[in-house]
């Protein structure tokens, strides 16, 4: 049996690869697998006063990703798809993945911080390897994959030009050890938080899975291409695998769904000499993707103009402003990564998987994927992975061929293309200076009694605040929540939105809206006072009180439906 175990080809091929590519990966792990460690096991924490989180990214991204977690948590199976988290009745189209392994660690008994806590280190530790594994298969060199790492998390912009501006006027070691500005993001050009770990690969959850899980898909495909020493069955099973991982990643992340079908396409067409083989990776990858995109995504997008067309991206077709954009936003990456292709690149199976990545930088510059704009990061980041591996080809390409010159050149390019990188690294750890309060204890109380005592379906009219208790802690539908987001899942909300303001000011025709939306608790609290004008006279003098706590009431406008029912 041991032998049997012993002779599997993964097995013997992890065994080689480790013993391999040992320094390598151990030095990896204790630098990013490090930092990532410290990073996610401070990134959320509970105390008396409530949920924290470490950066103001997750302080807005992870309340959203607490609701579903929740759900699966704490609702039976039954209500786990029933209803949109931001919209009642609306599909949940959300890719689930990720907030699914989080709610089942939680049913397990696991708090809620270290229920996303571990799934995050685990997925990083499996992106960091990932990327290192697949950057030696295109690039054929040790030295390159590992350098490829470091310039993706070091996601490269002349971001550090405004730090040396800052410190030209103020020369103090403070500015470097704590930085007060994202010198990576770039507001007026769409580019929010823009290093890959600030803006995406800690906050965004399915961003770090699909991101992981894509990656590992390309290895596989680009191992059983490459590799002419692996046997037939072997090769099935490692495409079979692959071709399983790509299929489920409607439900991971749909973007990276999408990179991994262009990239695969470019693959497969200049492999198409082994069509039967590959057959193992598209027939699974294309039967499992179709059935997930059928049952969980089609028909629940409203908008007709979901996705559209827009050259130049944010640059709205101007070429000088689309050049100043991603001279910007990338700095030397792209010069560097031409570079790096001329240089480095070598086998039609590598250079076809940087033709995918071309293309997709130029779809992503062509079209809007969702309706919010810096959405199409998912995509561009991408890209910066496949410019990660050209362009540190290139700087080993120089320090190899010229002397002492090329060295110089790679020295100073390797640090402009990531020392606005390391300044976001830096400023991300100083989380006791950024932590904010997701919710309070107070609120979470409310939520966990309007969770044991309503109904799993009840709707709740509340203010579309993006960390709302009912969403997060009751699990309840609301009528709408958080508005960006409503709008990037495709909804039509205008006319929604309308009437929510039209039933919190209460008077005529509240009942006839509260009766079409189904509403039977309406939430009365800061937001919606604040934000809507709430008139609590009018409900408190029609409708009993539900629920309550020190700033907030509930009140219970179910009779409203009861009386529709009761009426001929």
């Amino acid at each position: 049996m041991f032998n049997k175990v012993k002779d599997y080809i993964a097995v013997r091929y992890i065994v080689a690869v480790f013993s391999r590519h040992k320094i390598a990966i151990i030095s990896l792990y204790l630098t990013w697998g490090a930092y990532f460690t410290t990073l996610f096991l401070r990134m959320i924490r509970i105390d008396s006063g409530g949920i924290w989180a470490g950066h103001i990214n997750v302080w807005s991204d992870w309340s959203v990703h607490i609701a579903i977690a929740n759900t699966f948590a704490f609702k039976t199976w039954q209500y786990w798809f029933s209803y949109n988290p931001l919209y009642a009745g609306g599909r949940d189209t959300y890719p689930f993945f990720a907030d699914f392994i989080s709610g089942m660690l939680m049913r397990s008994g696991i708090s809620l911080p270290g229920s996303f806590i571990i799934p995050s280190i685990f997925f990083s530790f499996l992106l960091i390897g990932g990327i290192y594994f697949l950057g030696y298969l295109l690039m054929r060199s040790r030295m390159v994959a590992g350098l490829g790492v470091f310039m993706f998390f070091l996601t490269p912009s002349f971001g550090f030009l405004g730090f040396i501006t800052d410190f030209i006027k103020d020369p103090a070691l403070a500015l470097f050890l704590h930085p007060v500005t994202e010198y990576s993001r770039f507001d007026k050009y769409d580019w929010y938080s823009g290093n890959v770990i600030t803006g995406l690969l800690v906050p965004q959850r399915a961003f770090l899975a699909g991101l992981t899980l894509g990656v590992w898909a390309m290895i596989g495909l680009v191992y059983c291409l490459t590799r002419d020493d692996l046997d037939a069955r072997s090769r099935k099973i490692v495409l079979l695998l692959s071709g399983i991982i790509a299929g489920i990643l409607p439900s991971v992340h749909p973007h990276s769904f999408i990179v991994i079908v262009l990239i695969s396409a470019c693959i497969c067409a200049v492999s198409v000499k082994k069509w039967r083989t590959l057959l193992w990776y598209i027939v699974p990858a294309t039967i499992i993707s179709c059935i997930l995109y059928y049952t969980f995504i089609l028909g629940g997008i409203e908008s007709k103009s979901f996705m559209s067309w827009f050259p130049g991206w944010t640059a709205l077709g101007s070429w000088s402003k689309w050049v100043t954009i991603w001279f910007w936003i990338s700095g030397l990456s792209i010069p560097v990564a031409l570079l790096g292709w001329f240089a480095a690149v070598k086998g039609k199976v590598s250079r076809s998987f940087f033709v995918g990545i071309g293309l997709l930088f130029i779809l992503a510059n062509l079209f809007l994927f969702q309706p919010i704009r810096w959405d199409n990061s998912k995509l561009f980041f991408w890209s910066f992975l496949g410019f990660s591996f050209m362009g540190s080809g290139a700087l080993c390409w120089l320090w190899k061929r010229y002397r002492y010159i090329g060295k110089v050149v790679a020295i100073l390019l390797f640090l402009a293309l990531t020392a606005t990188g390391i300044l976001e690294v830096i400023r991300l750890q100083n989380i006791d200076r950024y932590s904010l309060q997701m919710i309070n204890t107070d609120n979470i109380k409310l939520g966990m009694e309007i969770r044991d005592h309503t109904d799993p379906l009840a709707r709740f009219l509340t203010a579309p605040q993006h960390n709302h208790p009912v969403m997060m802690w009751g699990i309840r539908p609301i009528l709408m929540g958080y508005t960006a987001w409503v709008l990037n899942y495709g909804f039509l909300y205008s006319q929604r939105e309308s009437d929510m303001a039209r039933m919190f000011l209460g008077g005529e025709g509240t009942d006839v809206l509260l009766r079409q939306y189904q509403v039977s608790y309406v939430y009365i609290g800061p937001a919606e006072k604040g934000d809507f004008h709430a008139n609590e006279a009018y409900f408190a003098a029609h409708f009993p009180l539900a629920f309550k706590n020190n700033d907030s009431k509930v009140y219970d406008t179910r009779s409203v439906l009861e009386d529709a029912i009761l009426k001929p």
